[in-house]
């Protein structure tokens, strides 16, 4: 009996313990038809934001929705003060997922990613500050997400017009088609076989990725071991 109110407290004092900088395991899983081009991720605070929800999409996002290249976001990410970490994670094709240890703090507790389906002009996933952005810290302790983003979560970047034509599309050799001029919005129509992309790598109506956020267990560890000396410490 004794036991089991050591190990309540014990749970207690994790539960309670302030948090500091942890690691997190950021997965994605390609769930869906098409590949996904390698993922950007970065923790930050509320001054970053890698895109806006109707607005024009910046030249750092177009070189990600367009192209699937994270070059230009990194380099923005590496310049920011909001930023504490980023990374970028590898070619995912379906069936496939990539994990990404990605460190964040209470005052830089968000998590925003992007993606470029790559056979599309300039379809992409993601999430960012304003536009459901995680927050991976509840009362400064690290918080948990397990989720499956659908087809009515993949954005139109608005940046190209969505031609379908292999000259055009990344994944059939093309170079990108005439700007669109528009914003981001979503969902994307989807594949509407208007060219030269497979009908069959249409996600309009399917799931496209699933995403898990935990905080890294050897974090988890030392929470347990920075209890039990808590609880040593009052009871001695």
């Amino acid at each position: 009996m004794r036991s089991g109110i050591v190990i309540a407290i014990t749970l207690g004092l994790i539960i309670a313990a302030p948090a500091s900088a942890e690691m997190f395991q950021f997965t994605i899983e390609n769930v869906g038809v098409q590949p996904l081009t390698p993922v950007f991720v970065a923790s930050h605070d509320a001054s970053f934001d890698i895109f806006d929800a109707g607005a024009a999409a910046s030249a750092e996002l177009v070189a990600i929705a367009e192209g699937g290249d994270v070059g230009p976001m990194s380099t923005l990410a590496a310049s920011s003060a909001g930023v504490l970490d980023y990374a970028a994670g590898a070619f995912i094709m379906p069936g496939e997922s990539t994990t990404i240890m990605i460190q964040a703090d209470p005052d830089h507790p968000c998590l925003s990613f992007a993606a470029m389906l790559p056979a599309t002009n300039d379809a992409f996933i993601g999430l960012a500050a304003g536009d459901d952005a995680l927050n991976l810290f509840h009362n400064a302790m690290p918080t948990t997400y397990d989720f499956t983003l659908s087809y009515l979560e993949v954005w139109d970047a608005g940046s190209e017009i969505n031609t379908e034509l292999a000259a055009d599309v990344p994944a059939l050799g093309g170079m990108g088609s005439p700007d669109e001029g528009g914003v981001i919005t979503k969902p994307h129509a989807g594949i509407l076989g208007v060219g030269d992309v497979p009908t069959d790598l249409d996600w309009w109506g399917l799931d496209v990725a699933h995403i898990t956020v935990v905080p890294e267990p050897a974090s988890v560890l030392l929470c347990l071991v920075g209890g039990l000396w808590n609880l040593r410490r009052r009871t001695a």
